[in-house]
């Protein structure tokens, strides 16, 4: 157990009282939240997916060559989460090993949430189950844990922190934790304003909070600006520039992944629907006071929904993950302040995610959500070739090529890794940009480097059905068969001058 609560909840405006800081906890606490955390680790490490080793080759760039690169030979700037990939990289100057360090952030993450739920709930005076199934319900999400080595476990910490500084009215401390999530992903500012907003406690103290945030966010923002020729990471041009796949996009996405995988995605997304029943009833009931802002976190998950949807983006799975930690999170704490009868309300579906993510595989092989053309160990057997066939030199590959990219730590070249490549796309957006657009557009790439070309690629890796005859290929197959995913076949290896 987590101990009984400490604090009294005051109606009104007064202060809330808490008898012990808010990250105090019993060892064996944190034990147990690092230990079932490491576990839920080696379940999922050998499912890792394309994306989340765009980040790790980010992070051992950063950490063995000082370099911020997807490749050694190229400065880019698309690592989405600035502070996952430092994260990262540190643990791997001291673990040397990119993966070791990714169990460590995840592990240290998972801790932070749950001692920060610990907060909330004795701030609040809600009963102590309702911490542990706040945190259980967000560790066993099957598309959760379908993008870990993303920033979603760093979400879920860094807003977990958010609401208890909120709770606990301290300015100073939810200014740290806005300036964390901001350089978590930038759009997470969405739920730092919504939170703020309903926060009376922190009004008064506004200044703090503001230079709480600046101090944290704004040198990494300056030195991505003047050295990486972006404020902000060109991810933000290239997805926004996507648009839907099929009839799909992020609004209705849900339904895609319904189709594709209708287990996991009813368990992902059942403790956030749940959570938005809940929402309308503490509105609509003006239940207790004391829910205001675990109410506040959850109507911020349900903004971060619609301006996604708003945007049009594609639904790629981890866009998600905003949404339903804020919602589930809600949900738990929702429901341990009502009857204990409302308990099946979020222990459903942690039972069910229990048993899907144990069913899933001991250990997994695949991501129980997935959008990747291959799976993880095919890719890695591809990419651990690659470098031999190559002589080390570039090779230039379409779609996906973050797995490929780091298990042949060679020059895989393409947008997300050469940004020469990306220079005609982010010049067709400003071109196309309304004038206030385009000049916050022209001030965000005022230092790019136009000048340098791109890296010469004597060998081109393809996917196809039908590899030419003594060509190199490896087979690719995956789950995933929705819009934009190719026919299983093979990735082949053409050497074209």
């Amino acid at each position: 157990m987590l101990g009984a609560p400490t604090a009294e909840w005051i109606a009104g405006d007064r202060q809330v009282r808490v008898a012990s800081r808010w990250w105090s906890g019993s060892m064996a606490a944190v034990g147990v939240l690092a230990a079932v955390s490491a576990g839920v680790f080696w379940l999922v490490h050998s499912a890792i997916i394309d994306d989340s080793y765009i980040t790790l080759s980010y992070a051992r760039n950063v950490a063995l060559h000082g370099h911020w690169g997807l490749i050694p030979q190229r400065t880019s700037n698309t690592a989405t989460s600035p502070l996952n990939v430092l994260l990262l990289a540190g643990f791997t100057v001291v673990l040397r090993h990119p993966v070791w360090a990714l169990a460590a952030v995840f592990v240290a993450a998972n801790v932070v949430l749950g001692l920060t739920l610990r907060a909330t709930a004795r701030a609040l005076g809600l009963r102590e189950w309702g911490v542990w199934a706040a945190w259980l319900v967000v560790l066993g999400n099957p598309l959760l844990l379908s993008a870990v080595g993303l920033e979603v476990t760093l979400t879920a910490a860094v807003l977990g922190a958010l609401l208890a500084a909120a709770v606990l009215r301290r300015p100073w401390l939810f200014g740290l934790c806005a300036g964390l999530a901001v350089l978590t992903r930038i759009d997470l500012a969405v739920i730092v304003l919504v939170v703020f907003a309903a926060a009376a406690g922190l009004w008064r103290g506004w200044w703090k909070v503001l230079l709480g945030g600046v101090a944290v966010a704004l040198p990494w923002f300056a030195f991505s600006w003047r050295v990486l020729g972006s404020a902000v990471p060109d991810t933000l041009v290239i997805k926004t520039q996507q648009k839907a796949w099929g009839s799909y996009q992020f609004g209705n996405g849900p339904l895609l992944y319904l189709r594709s995988y209708p287990a996991a995605t009813v368990l992902a997304f059942l403790p956030a629907l749940l959570g938005v029943l809940a929402l309308v009833v503490v509105v609509a009931t003006r239940a207790r006071r004391r829910l205001v802002l675990p109410a506040a976190l959850g109507a911020a998950g349900v903004v971060h929904y619609l301006a996604y949807t708003a945007l049009g983006v594609p639904p790629y799975h981890w866009y998600y993950a905003p949404s339903l930690v804020c919602l589930s999170v809600f949900l738990a704490l929702a429901v341990s302040a009502a009857h204990p009868a409302t308990l099946a309300l979020v222990a459903v579906p942690i039972v069910g995610q229990v048993a899907f993510d144990a069913h899933h595989g001991l250990p997994w092989r695949q991501a129980a959500i997935t959008t990747n053309w291959a799976t993880p160990a095919q890719y890695a057997t591809l990419g651990s070739q690659l470098a031999a066939l190559t002589g080390g030199r570039p090779v230039h590959a379409g779609g996906e090529i973050g797995a490929i990219a780091y298990f042949c730590d060679c020059a895989v070249v393409d947008g997300f890794s050469d940004r020469a490549e990306l220079l005609p796309i982010i010049d067709n957006v400003i071109d196309k940009a309304s004038p206030a657009a385009r000049a916050l557009l022209e001030l965000n790439y005022r230092f790019l480097d136009r000048a340098t070309p791109p890296l010469d690629t004597p060998f081109t890796l393809t996917h196809t059905q039908n590899p030419a005859p003594g060509d190199p290929a490896w087979p690719a197959s995956s789950s995933w068969h929705g819009p934009g995913a190719p026919v299983d076949g093979y990735y082949t290896l053409t050497h074209t001058r």
